[in-house]
């Protein structure tokens, strides 16, 4: 590794089947195979793993986003989101018919600078059905996530202004 001023050079060697996977993948994702191999060095050493933007446009069509550079941000932390956020919409929809989905990077209230992302279902239900709804969509579905999903995502019930 050579080193100039503020940046250094380093050379991989690759095998020949290394190499096939790494320009494979620059091709699906768009890229390079220099500039993927950069992406995944960066990913290794920071944990943070970049969303692809098909699955931004994926989660664009599904929720409004309140702060997307703070959602982005977190998603990057929690990668493994991203599937259980493309889910739950249909998830949802078994119980609360055409609510509108919102996404919010927040601060855990019960927590110490711990942040999460909240779900909030907005829609006109009785407070009381309402209630009765998200017990039984937890019940039947997001009880089933792991512990460590739950911890991070956080759906709530969500009025519009005008109800």
């Amino acid at each position: 590794m050579t080193t100039a001023s503020n940046f250094q050079t380093l050379t991989i060697q690759l095998s020949a089947e290394d190499g096939e996977k790494l320009l494979a993948e620059a091709k699906r994702r768009g890229v390079d195979a220099e500039s993927l191999a950069l992406m995944l060095l960066h990913d290794s050493l920071t944990g943070r793993h970049p969303v692809s933007v098909a699955d931004i446009e994926s989660l664009e069509k599904l929720y409004t986003w309140r702060g997307k550079t703070e959602i982005l941000d977190f998603l990057e932390k929690h990668h493994f989101l991203i599937p259980v956020l493309l889910e739950a919409p249909d998830k949802i929809s078994n119980y609360f018919l055409n609510a509108q989905l919102f996404l919010e990077c927040v601060t855990d209230p019960e927590g110490i600078d711990d942040d999460m992302l909240e779900l909030a279902i907005c829609m006109n239900l009785e407070p009381d059905e309402a209630v009765d709804k998200l017990n039984q969509f937890q019940d039947n579905w997001w009880l089933n996530l792991s512990n460590k999903i739950r911890q991070l995502l956080c759906p709530i019930l969500e009025y519009p202004h005008d109800f």
